[in-house]
């Protein structure tokens, strides 16, 4: 049975679609066969860090009732990617409410389906987070992000959302809490209802990967984080 797997924080700047890029790839690489979907189709932000932004067609068109979801399929790293579009008129056009159905019809093909979501709570987001059957949150230590992450429990309480727990991204070592004002994990447990499933530290190579426009588990595959974002891939099961 295919998983659509929805990553979401409503705020921007933790990291989210870094992991959506890189879980994708992990999950790839032990055998699942994957489509990573850009669902922010504001910005792009996946679809730019895979080298894909300016594909056509792209999901702006199948948006908007143009082309064929089959034909909007990009290999990847191992994976297949549903890269956004880079226009202003393209996002206009756009019509969220279709992603549904075109995800649907390429259930079939997949094991995995990853959908990166824009940040912030809007009609770009809500399809995705409704659709999915998991929905993982992203969250880093400073307390603004931790605060957004308890906001993001209660819209999936609200909207009976399949939130199955969150990420704790950019892990600093104890000894930057009270420096930089951190929360440390139990206190960020303490604030969340839903379980924290993995912690992804601080690592300079995602900058360094994100310069030269490579994936962080290909650029440095025995970085702290590509050992994170491969345990969290064992250990959601999907």
């Amino acid at each position: 049975m295919t998983v659509i797997l929805t990553i979401a924080s409503l705020k921007g700047g933790v990291g989210k679609t870094t992991i959506a890029e890189n879980l994708g790839i992990a999950l790839g690489r032990m055998g699942r066969r994957v489509l990573l979907v850009d669902a922010d189709i504001t910005t792009s932000g996946l679809s730019t860090l895979l080298g894909l932004v300016d594909r056509q067609p792209n999901l702006h068109d199948l948006l908007s009732g143009k082309g064929d979801p089959a034909k909007t399929v990009y290999d990847a790293y191992g994976i297949k990617v549903m890269p956004s579009g880079p226009s202003l008129s393209g996002f206009v056009r756009s019509d969220p409410t279709k992603l549904s159905k075109i995800v649907d019809g390429m259930r079939s093909n997949f094991d995995v389906i990853i959908i990166d979501t824009p940040p912030g709570l809007t009609k770009y987001n809500l399809t995705p987070l409704r659709m999915a059957d998991v929905v993982l949150g992203v969250t880093t230590q400073d307390p603004i992000s931790v605060e957004s992450a308890a906001k993001l429990e209660e819209v999936a309480q609200s909207m009976n959302l399949k939130l199955t727990g969150f990420i704790v991204n950019r892990v600093r070592k104890g000894t930057m809490f009270k420096k930089l004002k951190l929360l440390n994990k139990a206190q960020i447990q303490g604030r969340l209802k839903s379980k924290i499933i993995a912690g992804i530290p601080e690592d300079e190579a995602v900058l360094e990967a994100a310069t030269f426009r490579r994936p962080i588990v290909f650029y440095k595959p025995k970085s702290k984080f590509t050992e994170s974002v491969r345990t969290l891939a064992n250990r959601i099961g999907v």
